[in-house]
């Protein structure tokens, strides 16, 4: 939905004289309408839960959006939801996204698993939400090759950098070992709903759930912020106290990696800079195997 929202939608949050101006991904593409940012909302429940939860967790040190009822007191309204808009950009501060993010997980702790949150059926007709949830669930699966077998046709021939992501998917997947700490409900994109505005403590402009471990936002931002935003290779060391954080790591990569060779339309410009994470994670944990006492 790229439409701006209806006037009727403007008039059901309060903003019935805004002008809409269209905001980036941080804000999901959304509309700030004066104080509030509407933006699609496909999924109700899922908006509803989002709203809830965000209307009551309290990250230290992080501000949150808050979401803006309807007059009629609902979440959503006709496919639209609405939050509160606070200034800020993205940028390179990967230090304190990765400090936000455990303080985030923390807020998260005590929160029970919703129930939209489940992995996709093994039928390879996705949506592209789908098609996340799927690379997702592979990375932590035992047997992963079981969603790629259902989302490539077997007598494709692929790219040859889906080639080499199935080859790095089948070496990130064989290099894990096990996990010691338990899912929680966590936030799923932190580098992509985080904004800074000079001093001020960060904005969490949205919650993306996800039912991982405390430090699985860490480990993904810095695969993600390593392979696309020039993040330094330092920081993998940096945040490698985080409980299970390398065992995270080879999964944020395998994630990454699935997303690459299932997702329809991904970029071959993206292969590179994933390919060298993924090469430097695994460095790591076949250097971990070589030096552990027999």
């Amino acid at each position: 939905m790229t439409q701006t929202p209806p006037s009727h939608i403007l008039a059901s949050f309060q903003v019935p004289a805004a002008r809409p101006v269209q905001l980036d991904s941080e804000w999901s593409h959304g509309w700030r309408c004066d104080r509030a940012v509407i933006s699609p909302a496909d999924e109700p429940a899922r908006a509803a839960w989002i709203a809830r939860t965000m209307a009551k967790m309290r990250p230290a040190g992080v501000s949150v959006s808050r979401p803006i009822v309807s007059s009629d007191g609902r979440y959503s309204v006709s496919g639209w939801r609405a939050r509160t808009f606070l200034s800020g950009h993205r940028a390179p501060r990967f230090d304190e996204i990765a400090m936000a993010a455990l303080r985030i997980s923390e807020a998260l702790r005590d929160e029970e698993k919703p129930t939209f949150l489940q992995a996709p059926k093994k039928t390879g007709v996705w949506n592209e939400a789908d098609v996340f949830a799927a690379a997702e669930s592979a990375a932590f699966d035992a047997d992963p090759t079981e969603w790629v077998r259902v989302s490539l046709p077997l007598d494709s021939v692929p790219r040859d950098d889906i080639a080499d992501a199935l080859t790095k998917a089948a070496e990130l997947a064989a290099a894990r070992g096990e996990l010691s700490e338990p899912d929680q409900l966590v936030h799923g994109d932190v580098l992509g709903c985080l904004v800074f505005d000079g001093l001020a403590d960060p904005v969490l402009t949205d919650l993306v759930p996800s039912w991982r471990p405390a430090g699985w936002p860490v480990a993904l931002m810095v695969v993600d912020a390593m392979a696309w935003c020039n993040g330094s290779d330092a920081l993998l060391k940096r945040w490698a106290h985080i409980p299970d954080f390398w065992e995270l790591a080879l999964r944020a990569a395998l994630y990454r990696v699935m997303v690459h060779a299932i997702l329809p339309h991904s970029r071959p410009e993206a292969w590179q800079g994933l390919s060298r994470v993924a090469d430097v994670i695994l460095a790591h944990a076949h250097h971990s195997t070589d030096v552990s006492p027999a």
